[in-house]
């Protein structure tokens, strides 16, 4: 099968049926898989956005809200289709994929501490404080200084969503950490602002640039 001058093998193609609205008619789709799609997006994408699309295949889903237990890929499969016009592009990509992040923002924010030579926060694993008492698990934290981010998107505006926010404020507190809340204003100029208040907190309680 070739398509837009791209060659692709019977293994990278799935098969899926659909049903069009209100008629009976079936239809059978060739569709190439999702890792051979993040491949050919390497031509389109930048690469932290397509570091962004890999954290998002391989990220662990929330069987509760997604209906579904496992990733989309796993990071050897995204290494595996690293190759072509476009390898180099690709291999950096898949190099810097983590698992763990939530949304395309935590995945900026995670690229702009690395950038700025901070420390390579942790991503969505548990908060453990020095009562020992696991917590829930921030977007982004540095166990080791007790240090945690959150991003604030809108719906964090509505009322339910707010009480648990303060919620977990307080147990943030408790267990002896600070917690940094970030919204978008501070993601401009290429996250200058939460760079700026997380290496100030970092310095705070003990991190210590190398240069």
């Amino acid at each position: 099968m070739t398509w837009h001058d791209l060659t692709v093998t019977p293994e990278e193609v799935q098969r899926s049926t659909y049903r069009l609205p209100g008629g009976g008619h079936t239809s059978r789709l060739l569709m190439t898989t999702r890792a051979r799609t993040w491949r050919d997006l390497a031509r389109h994408l930048s690469l932290p956005d397509l570091i962004a699309a890999g954290d998002h295949l391989v990220r662990i889903p929330r069987p509760d809200f997604e209906g579904r237990k496992r990733p989309w890929c796993s990071p050897a499969t995204l290494r595996s289709v690293a190759t072509g016009r476009y390898a180099r592009k690709l291999r950096a990509a898949a190099t810097d994929v983590r698992i763990g992040a939530d949304s395309p923002k935590e995945t900026m924010l995670r690229l702009a501490f690395i950038a700025a030579g901070l420390p390579e926060p942790q991503i969505n694993v548990p908060l453990i404080g020095a009562d020992g008492v696991r917590r829930h698990s921030p977007d982004l934290q540095w166990q080791d200084f007790g240090v945690c981010v959150e991003y604030e998107g809108e719906r964090h505006n509505d009322e339910e969503q707010i009480q648990r926010d303060i919620r977990r404020a307080r147990g943030v507190k408790a267990a002896g950490c600070v917690e940094i809340r970030l919204y978008k204003n501070d993601l401009s100029d290429e996250c200058a602002e939460a760079v700026r208040m997380v290496r100030a907190e970092l310095i705070e309680r003990g991190w210590r640039p190398s240069t």
